[in-house]
């Protein structure tokens, strides 16, 4: 379902160009996956709260019960997850958080008044409570209907207020956000006028903050829009005249389709379920998948993790959960691209430096991101980092004419994968080889290795079972024997990863570390750490002992090519990067930049764009599901504005909101025990269940 957003909704109106047309074929899951876009502006900042619970409310499915109390699950994690910064090309992960719902309506003349408890499945004190006021639809004066919008913190100082009304023929859009920020009260607040229905004009005023400053400090944005420009004025800038046509597109999420037939590559990646909570011993309901665990009470003191859980089809399953993962390391070659630019130490400093074809060198950074036109004196065998394929490469000199480089893809290595067809395996380590049972203060010294091994030597054994998934030294456990929760305010340990490894059969043939970097040797690594993701966690079928095995993600080398670039831009054509499909709208690896601000991707792909092809030959395209489009800069500057008859005299009329609009919520975090709500939800994410009508 696509999710409501007060970002897209105040977009559509203020900022919003015409939409792109899809494919023709009718009745794919192609054509009928729904791309939602709009609009990065830094004026729209103090939107990013209401946003967010507005995504939340949307996703409880308040519109489907006029009058009822039950509980929804709202992946928390796409709600606030911010669009357009660098995160969003992370891999993305569902984090299932627990809401309460009582929604009521006199009749179907009168406003519908809800109420939410909402509990953050990834911060302990993330309860909010959200009083919504719905007072008319939206209808062809009104394009966003009429509602007040009030939240709070169940027991901190934030709060705000979003109303949206319509005064005297203009709809209005009022918004403050105050909360605390190191000891500090902030506020964000919008103020926005409508001119007409359809949104093609109107003026506003918004009150950012500079986070460079500590503490932030205000900035206010003055805007006037029309149906071709937007005109604004950051502080005392000057005005800034931007064209609402042709913008810019950054695309931050994509989904893969079946070339031939339009059907989604759905990767499998987890589930949701539910389990017997062992604090209040009800039903309780989470989500598992390739980084883990996630539930609804998890934040709650004295929490203890499930150990057994029942998939949607009845299905149990044992947790089981290794103190770390094994990566396999797929290795590979490329060719170096003409203008490519790595990241290279040169003994004192990091420096950057971009392969030039025409001269077969690397060349240093003349200070304005190009060549310097000076060899760089870099030679066959040395590592760089690759900001494309974001890992240290190895550069392997010159084949055939062909100047390469060495990579390496990596994969987790379950406990049905190949290499445990015989039981537990033997592995060798060089390098930095891990201790066993290492202590916190061994963490936090990062003194947890043996001595350094070098490949020339026997190498360190260990062993790995199945049966646990745990890496063993000398038959103990190579495990972090801490949890975050022993770490002080000043402490932080995000993980640990290993030197190499090899499977003992294979270490007669390693003598050096070129043999270890030889594309014909396969290595492994072991990382643990404190969360979840930083583990494996397995499920084991109850009925009879067998692993569940998740989707693999897929991993490619795309090449990209002018023609196929979404913006018509040609400066990265021939780049390449390593790009990972977790499955629907988690298509990750194109780098993003930061200019003015903001975040913008590389480059970003249209739709119909062929990216991967699978082992039987069949190819799949891209089409983008997420779309964070920017204004350019008008042709004529501001004076294409004025021209137009845009000016900022009305937005500096305008009042912004404070603290003192925002209305008092008397409902308490206590208040949602005193409701009767089904264990089973009604909702998950905007799809009403089952549940919903037994």
């Amino acid at each position: 379902m696509k999710k409501l957003s007060l970002a897209t909704a105040i977009s559509s109106v203020l900022f919003s160009a015409s939409g792109a047309a899809s494919y023709n074929d009718a009745g794919t899951d192609y054509t009928n996956t729904i791309t939602d876009s709009y609009v990065g502006e830094q004026a729209a900042e103090p939107l990013n709260m209401a946003n967010m619970l507005l995504c939340i409310m949307k996703a409880t499915g308040a519109e489907n019960f006029a009058n009822a109390d039950y509980r929804a699950l709202v992946d928390s994690a796409q709600c606030e997850g911010r669009n357009g910064d660098e995160s969003s090309q992370s891999a993305s992960k569902i984090a299932y958080s627990e809401v309460v719902v009582s929604s009521t309506r006199a009749d179907n003349q009168s406003p519908q008044n809800v109420t939410v408890w909402f509990q953050d499945a990834e911060e302990a004190d993330g309860q909010y409570i959200v009083n919504t006021r719905v007072s008319a639809a939206p209808g062809p004066t009104s394009p966003f209907g009429e509602l007040q919008f009030t939240f709070k913190h169940a027991t901190g100082a934030d709060k705000g207020d979003l109303s949206i009304s319509v005064e005297n023929g203009q709809n209005m859009i009022s918004l403050i956000n105050s909360f605390e920020e190191g000891g500090n009260t902030i506020e964000q607040a919008a103020i926005v006028q409508i001119d007409d229905a359809e949104g093609k004009s109107g003026r506003g005023k918004t009150q950012g903050l500079d986070w460079s400053q500590n503490p932030p400090v205000p900035i206010e944005y003055k805007l006037a829009y029309n149906e071709n420009y937007y005109l604004k004025q950051v502080g005392s800038n000057p005005e800034v005249c931007l064209s609402r046509n042709n913008p810019r597109e950054n695309v931050h999420s994509y989904s893969l389709f079946n070339e031939t037939t339009g059907e989604l590559l759905d990767i499998k990646a987890g589930f949701n379920f539910e389990y017997i909570s062992a604090q209040s011993g009800q039903p309780q309901h989470g989500f598992v998948g390739e980084w883990g665990l996630w539930t609804e009470e998890q934040h709650q003191q004295g929490y203890v993790a499930p150990t057994t859980i029942t998939d949607e089809d009845g299905v149990s399953y044992t947790v089981v959960t290794a103190p770390g993962k094994l990566m396999r390391q797929i290795k590979g070659q490329r060719a170096l691209q003409d203008g490519e630019s790595f990241e290279y130490w040169d003994g004192n400093n990091s420096v950057n430096v971009y392969w030039v074809a025409s001269a077969g060198q690397f060349q240093g950074d003349d200070g304005s991101g190009n060549p310097d036109g000076n060899d760089a004196g870099i030679t066959q065998n040395t590592y760089l980092w690759s900001p494309m394929l974001r890992q240290n490469i190895n550069y392997l000199g010159n084949d055939g004419g062909s100047h390469k480089v060495a990579y390496t893809s990596n994969e987790t290595v379950r406990a049905n994968d190949a290499i445990f067809n015989s039981g537990a395996i033997n592995l060798i380590c060089y390098g930095d080889c891990p201790q066993s049972n290492i202590s916190l203060n061994d963490a936090l010294s990062w003194n947890f290795t043996q001595p350094y091994e070098d490949p020339s030597s026997a190498g360190i054994a260990y062993t790995l079972d199945p049966a646990d998934m745990t890496l063993r030294l000398s038959g103990q456990s190579v495990t972090l024997n801490f949890t975050r929760d022993d770490l002080s305010d000043d402490q932080t340990f995000w993980g640990a990863s290993s030197g190499e490894f090899v499977l003992s059969a294979d270490a007669a043939s390693v003598n050096s570390w070129d043999d270890l970097n030889g594309q014909g040797t396969v290595t492994y690594r072991w990382e643990m750490g404190v969360d979840s993701w930083s583990q494996l966690t397995m499920l084991k079928k109850v009925s009879d002992q067998r692993f569940y095995e998740f989707d693999k993600p897929i991993q490619v080398i795309y090449s990209h090519q002018a023609a196929h670039d979404r913006n018509g831009e040609s400066a990265h054509d021939g780049a390449q990067v390593m790009l990972e499909y977790h499955g629907p709208g988690n298509l990750h690896g194109i780098p993003w930049e930061q200019a003015e601000g903001q975040w913008n991707a590389l480059f970003s792909l249209a739709d119909g764009t062929p990216v991967y092809t699978d082992t039987n030959g069949n190819r799949y395209v891209v089409k983008a599901t997420g779309i964070d489009k920017r204004f350019m800069p008008a042709a004529g500057g501001v004076s294409d504005c004025t021209n137009s008859g845009l000016d900022l005299n009305g937005s500096s009329l305008l009042t912004l909101p404070t603290a003192a609009n925002i209305p008092a919520i008397r409902t308490t975090w206590a208040d949602k025990d005193a409701l009767s709500v089904a264990d089973k939800p009604w909702v998950v994410h905007g799809e009403v269940q089952p549940a919903a009508s037994e």
